[in-house]
């Protein structure tokens, strides 16, 4: 047990007393902390403005073993997250963001590349881009870092390269991990039937080249349907492995349109 030092990003806290509070932390080098941070409920708190949800700090906290909470001794802020305030669904998504990272990750399991695109994203939402570009692109280069992106060309089942079928449409299984053929549909449940211009800009999106943002970049190009496609497949998606819905996505159908 000895003091640890980390760029961090908030991304939920809770009170604990009348005087502290039980705040989240996604680190650079620890992943996922979950630390008590005494005495900062007070009026003249120690950690200042450091503990905004969103914001990036520098901190020191000693961790403990097991699933003892760690103690949050100094957090100095670096930049707050300001995109809520010229915006609801910017200050949604971002929030989103934060809630996708601690629903699906473990705490101290490091997670660095992780900590770069979540701190880009929320840059990018500062800087009032697209949210629904922003939230996408960052969704697929999560699921990759935790090796659960979805297959978009090659049949989940057998791995056998899939093309539309006759209604210009591909079979999408949720629980299998991405699309389907027809010899593979066989005993899958929760099967979507996604049109061919959203596959197409999944496929897009999920390729592991260039950066992310400019992958996700043609959203706004897409038409109203096929954006809402895509939000609807991913919303689903995610749900499954979350095992349940996340809260904020009910705050963010504007993406889909």
């Amino acid at each position: 047990m000895g003091l640890e030092k980390s760029e961090a990003i908030l991304l939920r806290s809770v009170a604990w007393s009348e005087t502290s509070l039980v705040v989240t932390l996604f680190t650079r080098t620890h992943g996922k902390v979950s630390a008590v941070a005494k005495g900062a409920r007070r009026l003249k708190s120690p950690f200042e403005n450091a503990l905004d949800l969103l914001a990036r700090s520098q901190i020191v906290f000693i961790e403990k073993a097991n699933d003892t909470l760690d103690i949050l001794t100094e957090a100095k802020l670096v930049r707050r997250f300001k995109g809520g305030q010229r915006s609801l669904l910017t200050l949604y998504s971002g929030y989103y963001l934060a809630e996708l990272t601690h629903v699906l990750t473990e705490n101290h399991q490091p997670m660095e590349s992780h900590f770069g695109v979540l701190d880009e994203a929320l840059v990018k939402l500062d800087e009032m881009e697209d949210p629904a570009k922003v939230v996408l692109g960052f969704e697929m280069e999560f699921l990759r870092s935790l090796g659960h992106l979805p297959t978009f060309e090659l049949c989940a089942g057998c791995g056998n390269s899939v093309e539309s079928g006759r209604n210009r449409s591909y079979l999408f299984g949720i629980d299998a991990g991405g699309v389907l053929c027809d010899s593979c549909l066989a005993g899958q449940h929760h099967v979507l039937r996604l049109r061919e211009e959203t596959i197409s800009f999944l496929r897009l999106v999920a390729a592991d080249r260039g950066s992310w943002m400019e992958r996700a970049g043609s959203y706004g190009d897409l038409s109203p349907t096929t954006r809402g496609e895509v939000r609807f497949a991913m919303e689903r998606f995610i749900t499954h492995l979350a095992d349940r819905r996340l809260r904020l996505m009910d705050f963010l159908e504007e993406l889909k349109r």
